[in-house]
């Protein structure tokens, strides 16, 4: 992970217990210890009686984008204080979900590189959303604008290179096709 990944100015502690925890969750499966007990334990703890659908969403959703994606997902490590952009798209998409804005949730997927979710991963969106909306522990609607491109010069750039790679892409693509 490099500095250009973490939004800048923005620091998981400052995050509501519901996001710090969805992301910990996120980054502990991305690390391959999403069986720990102790995750299961802080749904439950957070999410009474949703604490197990919320960690099988989670667990669910996060393999799924990770095997959908068609770029490689930026996490944090266990102990980064920041938050990668990847990790507050996470956020938003879950916040979009729980008011059943479905472009939003199409638009927060674009951006982590998924085209078509699949039925795992859309599963896993929703458990996740519902445990904690179910909860009262939904997610702060204002995640949304910590990725938001003109907020931050280095957010249009990201967004201004995502364009021209995705218009190069998709023209070397169509330039293979006219020979």
């Amino acid at each position: 992970m490099h500095d250009h990944e973490i939004i800048p100015g923005v620091w998981l502690g400052a995050l509501g217990l519901s996001e710090r925890l969805m992301i910990g969750a996120i980054r502990m499966i991305g690390a391959g210890r999403g069986k720990c007990p102790n995750l299961s334990g802080a749904f439950e703890n957070h999410l009474g009686s949703q604490g197990a659908a919320g960690a099988q969403g989670a667990n669910m959703m996060a393999f799924a984008l990770c095997a959908e994606s068609q770029r490689k997902l930026t996490l944090g490590w266990l102990c980064v204080r920041g938050v990668t952009w990847d990790e507050a798209a996470i956020l938003a998409m879950l916040e979009a979900a729980q008011r059943a804005d479905s472009q939003g949730v199409a638009r927060w997927l674009s951006r982590l590189g998924v085209v078509e979710p699949s039925p795992a991963l859309q599963r896993g969106i929703a458990w996740s959303a519902a445990a904690f909306a179910i909860a009262g522990k939904a997610f702060d609607p204002d995640i949304a604008t910590l990725t938001r491109a003109q907020t931050s010069a280095t957010g249009q750039l990201r967004e201004q290179i995502e364009t021209q790679m995705q218009g190069f892409a998709g023209g070397a693509h169509r330039w293979r096709h006219t020979d």
